[in-house]
């Protein structure tokens, strides 16, 4: 019985190194092999409105960027604190640019609803940043269009961050209906390219409001429409709290995709330190283009 028991231990030991390494191996996949473009959304927690400092969070943010080297990254709660804090670690090295970076609200020189871009890969042709609330540097939706340096193959992607549902439930009203005219209209404007919508969404999929917007925007949800779905846990855990892999009740941040965009591969990150560096993890998606 000793025996059996100190055999188990032993191989506890000499197989969970082994498990975990295989987790991390897939959490750390290289892009689908047939997708053109990886996209990531990620609200990396505004240090004003939460009292928690960006310091030491600014490297363990840079790091996830520069692990998965997403061709555009999708950024809420960037304040200039973050900008300020980001660009010695991945603009001023020439990794990324940033795009809809200039604020429209009076008295805020910083968009915290922003982009980041690898300009080895991709190349900015337009930007734009238009208001779901006036005077608003959170509440927009940024429009980014992008050539692919590689073949000229062009894209949009837009980014987000409505209301809370549930502390504003009014303005979340209001944010979801015109973003969702907005969709529509960034579709028809840009007929025929592929369109990625990524935000923080404040909207669990398990609502009526995930599925009003997939509706009347038509689009698709890249993680249902993914050919691969690595890990497509909950994208909200709070600050410091490890994230489960295997809850669904707090899925917020989506990425959605018009009929342009061939979803090969999704993922939400649950390693590398999320759980220190925001309130939400990443998710990322790659997308080879119609």
């Amino acid at each position: 019985m000793k025996r059996g028991f100190w055999f188990a231990c032993l191989l506890a030991l000499v197989l969970l190194p082994l498990c975990a390494a295989k987790a991390e191996a897939a959490d750390a996949s290289e892009r689908a092999e047939s997708a053109d473009i990886r996209i990531m959304s990620y609200n990396i927690l505004h240090p004003d409105w939460s009292h928690i400092s960006v310091k030491g969070r600014d490297v363990l943010v840079a790091d996830i960027f520069l692990r998965y080297r997403p061709d555009v990254a999708a950024i809420q709660e960037a304040g200039a604190k973050w900008h300020k804090a980001l660009k010695p670690l991945l603009v001023d090295t020439g990794f990324y640019a940033p795009a809809c970076r200039q604020s429209n609200a009076e008295g805020f020189i910083y968009c915290t609803t922003t982009f980041l871009y690898n300009p080895q890969t991709v190349r900015l042709l337009e930007e734009e940043i238009l208001d779901l609330e006036i005077r608003d540097a959170t509440r927009v939706f940024s429009v980014a269009v992008f050539e692919k340096i590689k073949d000229g193959a062009r894209f949009i992607v837009c980014n987000t961050h409505p209301a809370p549902s549930e502390d504003e439930p009014e303005k979340y009203t209001r944010n979801m209906a015109d973003l969702t005219d907005l969709t529509v209209h960034v579709i028809s404007q840009y007929a025929g390219l592929p369109v990625i919508i990524a935000g923080d969404f404040n909207t669990p999929e398990q609502s009526e409001q995930y599925l009003n917007y997939m509706r009347d925007a038509g689009v698709r949800d890249a993680k249902y429409a993914a050919e691969t779905l690595v890990c497509g846990c909950s994208t909200y855990f709070g600050y410091q709290v490890s994230p489960d892999p295997d809850s669904n009740d707090s899925c917020i941040d989506h990425l959605f995709v018009n009929d342009g965009a061939d979803v090969k591969l999704f993922n939400a990150i649950i390693g590398h330190d999320v759980q220190n560096a925001s309130d939400h993890i990443p998710i990322y998606a790659d997308i080879a283009l119609k």
